[in-house]
């Protein structure tokens, strides 16, 4: 018996403290959902508890240790965040596996590596943890823009392009749902509005997606103008060569010359880097975001259908 019962003890000991971690685990993953820079934001490797305000219903984190007892069980319970890097697949554009290496790697700033901590007992001499992801994917959402036909002169900021967009040269935009050349003598551009997603701290940007037709000897190009200043949103920054490069944010450069910048196919999604690194060309965390759209060809114009960013807050 007296074996028994101090084996009980020890499992109500370790099922205590598989409680105390999972309300942690949940609670972190509750606020990423609804509010990514508040588990974003946070430094990494510090120690982090986390309280509830009865009042208000809500959570809210500090550089603090939780602390209490349960059944008698004295305990400290606290997380903390890091970073993580992803390989970057040669001939691929998009991410891949997680990585710990630092070469050919990239850090993904809407991936988080999450470890809860749980120091339980007489003199907190036991130990429990548990590690997780999260990642910036909820409440996926899009600037979707497939009509033009309502002409230039709205420069934004707006939530929902419609059919209206900034300036544009040499297009023909009259036919609903489609832009092409007026001309083929010369390249069309058309910047669109000033797209604002409303996210104070700035939206994670995925990809950005056209459909249409490239046409005979045509080339459809892009340039991503970010910020999270409506007023200066004057930058555009297009990504060299391969569609593998543009994973590397030091590959967005500004330039005015188009053919520096990739053509993208219709069949082809541009990955945004992902790195918000202090620095770099990234739009990540940028509240605001514009494209500029240059239509080209040696032959018959190609024409654009649909405009696809997705994001997410």
């Amino acid at each position: 018996m007296g074996v028994s019962l101090k084996s009980y003890g020890t499992v109500r000991k370790h099922l205590q403290a598989n409680i105390l971690i999972r309300q942690t685990t949940e609670v972190i993953q509750t606020l990423a959902r609804y509010d990514w820079h508040s588990i974003d934001g946070l430094a990494e490797g510090n120690d982090y508890q986390i309280t509830e305000s009865e009042l208000e219903n809500t959570w809210t984190i500090s550089e603090e240790h939780a602390t209490g007892t349960v059944n008698d069980i004295p305990y400290k319970r606290y997380f903390q965040v890091y970073d993580v890097l992803r390989d970057v697949l040669p001939h691929s554009n998009t991410y891949g596996d997680i990585s710990t290496s630092t070469s050919d790697t990239i850090d993904d700033s809407s991936t988080k590596k999450i470890t809860v901590f749980l120091e339980y007992g007489d003199n907190y001499t036991s130990l429990s943890s548990v590690s997780f992801y999260l990642t910036r994917s909820e409440n996926n959402k899009t600037f979707h823009q497939d009509d033009w036909s309502g002409g230039s002169g709205v420069g934004g900021p707006t939530p929902n392009p419609n059919d209206k967009y900034a300036t544009s040269t040499n297009v023909y935009i009259s036919t609903v749902k489609q832009i092409t050349m007026a001309t083929t003598t010369s390249d069309g551009i058309l910047t669109s509005s000033i797209l604002d997603t409303g996210v104070s701290n700035g939206a994670g940007f995925n990809s950005l997606l056209w459909q249409g037709d490239l046409g005979t000897g045509g080339a459809v190009r892009f340039q991503i103008a970010f910020s999270n200043s409506s007023s200066t949103l004057d930058t555009y920054y297009g990504c060299i060569s391969a569609p593998t490069e543009c994973l590397n944010p030091s590959n967005w450069i500004t330039n005015s010359d188009w053919s520096l910048f990739y053509s993208l196919d219709n069949d082809t999604s541009l990955i945004f880097p992902t790195t918000s690194t202090i620095g770099f060309a990234s739009p990540q965390n940028k509240r605001y975001i514009r494209y500029k759209v240059n239509l080209s060809t040696s032959s018959t114009t190609p024409q654009v259908d649909d405009i696809i960013i997705n994001w997410n807050p």
